[in-house]
């Protein structure tokens, strides 16, 4: 795929339909930061996004692939809605029309949207978290609106324009060589602050025509009348919002005085390490642009999510049976492998290796034997498996009484459906992404962890 013929694809058909960026990143559940990279010819879309991409924009894969549309001939070009019926119809007669298998048949949802889960670029939050960040966002525009602009009548209002999950190095790779970006403890469970070069130079009240450049005194200038103020209003905004059982100090980040802070990654930030960004669209009587705060994911999965800033963990809901139904249990899970429990202690931030490398298929066991493997996927806001392989011949049978199990998910299936089960059949799992999977020991669920990735090989952080 060449990224600059299929970018330039991307920006043409987009334009053509008259959707922005963001509309189009929407419509395929990626960012439109992602989308601008595309377009940029600064990368590719991945293979899982472009079936939906294509969809999107009304072309095909093929054209994608190669960057360039496909000449329409008389045999090539769309059938009317009559000449389709009518090439079935004679399809049918001639029995050479191929049913298609539905691979979502078994979902509660047929139109559920499906995609592949990529578990080095993992989901840490569920949209409603994700949605509570936001929220929280929107309260410090009006704070920024009310306290650090309100003697500025050229600023005209700053919103949130979205919240989400990507690696430092797809964030960092999004900006300028040179940059104003301050970093507070970053490393350490921190965030970093990055604004805009031109917008920068509105807020500083210089033409950015006449000083180009930006200088250490510009970002020193910056940093005082703006950014350590907007610090300190993000971490006591957060703060506040949780239920004070971590203290102040473990929430107070501190400047990191000893990096550059024109150069982003000079921070000596992880690369392949996920993290929560925050955009901020600013408006001024002659430009609008962006402050983008960067959370180290644990910033959340840590201290947030530990003192009750996303609220409770497991809310009490209860569902409750009719008398006369029969209680089932789930009988098909999916699992990175069974392993011996021996002296294995169950401890939080233990983490707890399995044999399974990435890329390789998970285990779907049916009736403790592994029937099939699967890749997992996303089914509207569950985990998922479509299976992609069938295992031939005398299958593992787990027949053993201690054990302890790395469980992705599971479900129920009546006989008759497990009967039907083959590729490409997707089946809706009991977990969400962005939510602790269950480490099973001898049959009970006794902990739960976020799933690594170490070396290539699958492993779950323990949590609690």
């Amino acid at each position: 795929m060449d990224a600059q013929k299929t970018g330039k694809l991307i920006n043409f058909l987009r334009s053509k339909k008259g959707i922005t960026q963001k509309e189009l990143a929407t419509l395929i559940n990626v960012s439109d930061k992602a989308v601008s990279k595309w377009e940029r010819g600064d990368g590719c879309p991945d293979v899982g996004t472009l079936p939906a991409l294509a969809e999107a924009l009304g072309t095909d894969v093929d054209s994608l692939f190669k960057g360039e549309l496909k000449e329409v001939s008389e045999k090539s070009r769309i059938l009317t809605e009559e000449e389709l019926k009518a090439e079935i119809a004679k399809m049918e007669a001639n029995g050479t029309l191929e049913k298609k298998q539905d691979n979502t048949s078994l979902l509660k949802n047929p139109f559920a949207r499906i995609r592949i889960y990529d578990f080095k670029r993992p989901s840490l939050f569920s949209k409603s978290e994700l949605r509570k960040i936001a929220n929280i966002f929107d309260m410090l525009c009006e704070k920024f609106r009310n306290e650090l602009a309100g003697n500025r009548s050229d600023l005209l209002g700053i919103n949130v324009c979205y919240v989400d999950e990507l690696t430092n190095e797809e964030f960092l790779r999004t900006l300028p060589q040179r940059t104003f970006f301050y970093t507070y403890d970053y490393n350490n469970t921190g965030f970093a602050i990055e604004v805009d070069p031109q917008l920068g130079k509105v807020l500083l009240k210089q033409d950015l025509k006449k000083y180009p450049e930006l200088t250490q005194s510009d970002s020193d200038c910056l940093k005082l009348a703006y950014i350590d103020k907007l610090s300190k209003m993000i971490q006591e905004l957060i703060f506040s919002n949780t239920d004070k059982s971590t203290e102040w100090e473990d929430f107070e980040k501190t400047f990191t005085k000893d990096l550059n802070t024109l150069l982003p990654w000079s921070a000596g930030q992880n690369p392949g390490e996920m993290c929560v960004l925050v955009t901020l669209a600013l408006t001024s009587d002659v430009y609008t642009g962006m402050i983008n705060i960067q959370f180290n994911s644990s910033y959340f999965l840590r201290l947030c999510r530990k003192s009750g800033f996303f609220g409770k963990d497991n809310p009490q809901l209860e569902n409750l049976t009719d008398i006369k139904a029969r209680p089932r249990e789930n009988n098909i899970l999916v699992e990175f492998g069974r392993f011996v429990s021996g002296s294995v202690k169950l401890e939080p931030g233990t983490i707890l290796m399995s044999d399974k490398q990435f890329g390789t298929p998970l285990n779907v066991i049916v009736e403790n034997q592994i029937r099939f493997g699967g890749e997992a996927v996303v089914v509207d806001e569950n985990f998922g498996v479509r299976i992609i392989e069938v295992n031939q011949g005398d299958p593992v049978c787990y027949d053993e009484e201690h054990y302890i199990a790395l469980r992705l998910g599971s479900t129920y299936l009546s006989k008759e459906d497990i009967a039907r089960l083959d590729e490409e059949f997707v089946l809706q799992l009991d977990s969400q992404p962005g939510k602790p999977i269950a480490i099973i020991q001898d049959g009970k669920c006794l902990a739960r962890g976020e799933v690594v990735i170490v070396d290539d090989t699958f492993g779950v952080r323990i949590i609690d």
